[in-house]
């Protein structure tokens, strides 16, 4: 079910290469990233190589995605949640800004509800997924609302 406490000093010495190595793979994105925003047509006309760009993006996210699952399970809503609110936070959409962005509210956000599902004074834990769909049900919802265009018909 998710939990960060499973992880042990040698599956470290496996995760953090993989997670440096994913990081740095989303820093060379960033402008690929941002020139895409406005539509891949814009993208190829500014002489980006846009299958070259979305193999660049799509590795990275996996080697994250598929690393921290690996060694810590799954952990739902963080991926989906934290760029929304750092996008709100820092109301911008220049990748630039909103991939160290995110990894510092989703560091945050990992380690209040690592401490929440723990429930201090309690012996037992709580799934850490449980904690962080408090915070990411609440985000998707204010999304989606934001993004409903009422038709009349």
């Amino acid at each position: 079910m998710g939990s960060l406490g499973s992880v042990t000093k040698s599956q470290l010495n496996v995760l953090i290469p993989s997670v440096i190595f994913g990081l740095v793979l989303s820093f060379f994105s960033i402008k690929s990233l941002d020139v895409m925003l406005l539509g891949e047509q814009y993208a190829k006309s500014m002489g980006l190589r846009v299958r070259n760009a979305r193999f660049l993006v799509f590795t990275s996210t996996s080697i994250l995605a598929g690393s921290i699952t690996a060694f810590c399970g799954p952990i739902g809503f963080i991926g989906i949640a934290v760029p929304h609110i750092g996008r709100l936070l820092f109301k911008t959409a220049r990748h630039k800004i909103l991939i160290p962005s995110s990894l510092l509210i989703g560091s945050i956000v990992m380690l209040l509800s690592d401490i929440v599902s723990q429930m201090p004074g309690y012996e037992s834990t709580l799934p850490i997924n449980s904690v962080t769909a408090l915070v990411g049900i609440p985000v998707i919802i204010w999304i989606i609302l934001k993004n409903r265009k009422f038709s009349s018909v």
